[in-house]
């Protein structure tokens, strides 16, 4: 039976959680550890935005700021989130060649969900697995998850069993365009995300809970997890991890991708920026357009998307720059781009992004 390493790691520095499986997943592409298992949650709470994000318009950061919550910016797609000490987090890195693991992004997933899955049913809760990426009960959410490579090489799952969460501050996080909206945000969060201690009326202790989670991925997975410790070499890499994720330019990556698209853009009599936002099933599509003499001088799209490989976006940006504003030429661009690298957005087409990209034209 293939053996993988569990690091049971409890409270960690609310940045490591999100630095460690970077490290462990550097590790595994130099083959320098096995397939890993990390449990983990977050000494102090932290905001997390997805790696397509663009900070000032998802989260509040002055109010982030104030409350002395750091907000980090993960190397996976999705959303913003609040985390802290209610969600127990399960990462899992694995090579891409491991067959235990299919290749496909969505059959990943659905493998992958099987044990948190089993875990909420065996404490008493109707889970069901909702894809793309979801755990719900009853239509309501009770565990994010999120995927991802590293290096093409290693295939990267992260997610959490929700016991308790913090509703009121995971609107307060968010960046919402008035009062009223922040209410309506509320209300939709209540209704639309359950937890452990809703579902049972108790809370659950969590060494049942990762007992649980445990033999659940040796079951689902037909392997034996063998208790370890991070390595030197990943503690090093951590490390260093931890003052990139500190770093403004980590935190602020989509806007410095585009500094005079997203502050200082002159305007012209035949140029024109416009901005646009299409939610799509899989995710928010964001298009911010500046347009010359009918062409594409810069665009920028942000969003709480997932696709892969996640480096590939700005690719899409590189060939759509330049490019007249044809909805045909630009529906080509895309179509080609996706074929061409071979590209997974889970819950999102290439029409989606042409439907983006026309509302900000037109």
């Amino acid at each position: 039976m293939e053996e993988w390493r569990l690091l049971d790691l409890d409270a960690l520095p609310a940045i490591d959680t999100q630095t460690i499986y970077e490290a462990v997943a550097s590790a595994r592409s130099k083959n320098l550890i096995p397939e890993t298992l990390i449990l983990c949650y977050p000494k102090s709470p932290l905001v997390c935005i997805g790696y397509h994000q663009d900070l000032e318009k998802e989260v509040d950061y002055s109010f982030c700021q104030s409350r002395g919550i750091p907000v980090v910016r993960r190397i996976l797609g999705g959303g913003a989130v609040y985390l802290d000490q209610g969600q127990l987090f399960y990462q899992v890195i694995v090579d891409k060649k491991n067959p235990k693991v299919p290749l496909s992004i969505k059959d990943f997933f659905r493998k992958l969900l099987e044990a948190p899955t089993k875990t909420y049913q065996e404490l008493g809760i109707p889970a069901v697995y909702k894809p793309i990426n979801d755990i719900e009960v009853s239509g309501r959410k009770i565990s994010g998850n999120g995927a991802g490579t590293l290096e093409n090489v290693v295939n990267i799952m992260t997610g959490n069993i929700i016991m308790d969460f913090n509703y009121e501050m995971m609107v307060k996080v968010l960046r919402v365009p008035s009062e009223k909206f922040r209410d309506k945000v509320a209300k939709s969060l209540e209704e639309r995300m359950t937890t452990i201690k809703k579902e049972l009326g108790q809370e659950v202790p969590l060494e049942r809970i990762k007992s649980l989670l445990v033999k659940n991925y040796e079951e689902t997975l037909d392997i034996k997890l063998r208790k370890g410790i991070l390595t030197d070499w990943e503690k090093k890499a951590m490390r260093e991890l931890k003052k990139k994720y500190q770093s403004p330019e980590w935190l602020n990556l989509v806007f410095l991708r585009h500094p005079d698209l997203a502050r200082k853009v002159k305007i012209s009599s035949t140029a024109s920026v416009s901005e646009s936002a299409y939610k799509a099933p899989g995710g928010l599509i964001r298009v911010t357009l500046r347009i010359d003499e009918e062409m594409i001088k810069e665009i920028m799209l942000s969003g709480d998307f997932w696709i892969y490989p996640e480096d590939k976006l700005s690719e899409l940006e590189k060939r759509l720059t330049g490019a007249p504003t044809d909805i045909g030429e630009i529906n080509q661009v895309i179509q080609t781009f996706y074929e061409e690298e071979k590209i997974e957005t889970p819950g999102i087409t290439a029409q989606d992004f042409l439907t983006a990209i026309r509302q900000a034209i037109e």
